[in-house]
């Protein structure tokens, strides 16, 4: 128990390190499976590994824990069977899809806004929140395009249509816009402005937080604050001993006040 509670913290301490890893996964395995990068074997091998970075994302709060692994065991069921037996994309588990990704993306934002001070960890959680809704705005357009066909201008045939959507998703949150995939229908281009305007506040928002919180960070190394060293030009009160090397001298009014002797009261003679 002991052992497993040990491993449990350290991998809540690495969250972030651990879901930035199951996210970049997706660029590497799309790009040695570059096929059917949804239906094909690259997510049948990401996809548990970024179930696991949910769970531990996840592991400070029960009840949301407990509605992610049922998302999680649900999607990973729902991939088994497409795998098998299904031929064509649903946009039930499409929708899964973007709820498990949807609530992960939340989770990181809420861990983001409610951390007191800068750390690297910050950065990679930054990083997960982009990547989070490029992702879930790849889920976004593949269910527009498979309930309504042709809502995006520009895709390419068959399965490649699936893979230029997960582009254009990246494309429009990085704003780079190189117009070779335009959205058709009126609810494609409502989403489009959706995800680009939602990547475009997160960044503002988010690089606002990190230099928000790296202004608070202590500053070890900096020097204590010095008395005021002796005044220069004014010479030294009479009955005052001379001041030491690196001693502060009084002011000359302050010091005469204090060797001043006081004022012996009068005696009454009977």
């Amino acid at each position: 128990m002991l052992k497993l509670h040990a491993l449990r913290t350290r991998l809540y301490e690495n969250r972030f390190e651990l879901l930035m890893g199951s996210l970049w996964c997706i660029f590497i395995l799309n790009i040695l499976f570059p096929d059917n990068i949804y239906r094909g074997y690259a997510q049948a091998i990401y996809l548990p590994i970024q179930l696991l970075a949910a769970l531990v994302l996840f592991d400070n709060r029960p009840r949301i824990l407990r509605f992610a692994l049922f998302l999680g065991g649900l999607l990973i069921a729902a991939r088994a069977l497409d795998l098998i037996f299904v031929k064509s994309l649903k946009i039930e588990m499409l929708l899964l899809y973007l709820f498990f990704f949807g609530s992960i993306m939340f989770e990181v934002f809420r861990q983001i806004a409610h951390a007191k001070m800068f750390t690297f960890k910050m950065i990679y959680a930054a990083v997960c929140g982009l990547l989070l809704i490029g992702y879930c705005g790849y889920f976004l357009f593949l269910t527009i395009e498979f309930s309504q066909p042709g809502s995006f201008r520009g895709l390419g045939p068959g399965d490649q249509a699936i893979n230029d959507l997960f582009y254009f998703s990246y494309v429009t949150i990085l704003t780079i816009g190189y117009g070779d995939i335009t959205p058709k229908t009126w609810i494609a281009k409502n989403a489009t402005v959706l995800v680009g305007f939602t990547g475009y506040l997160y960044s503002i928002v988010v690089i606002a937080l990190i230099v928000g919180r790296a202004h608070r960070i202590p500053r070890a190394s900096a020097s204590p604050i010095k008395k005021p060293g002796p005044l220069l030009g004014h010479p030294p009160v009479p009955g005052q001993a001379a001041p030491q090397p690196g001693q502060a001298v009084p002011h000359p009014v302050q010091a005469a006040q204090t060797i001043q002797p006081q004022a012996e009261s009068p005696r009454h003679e009977d």
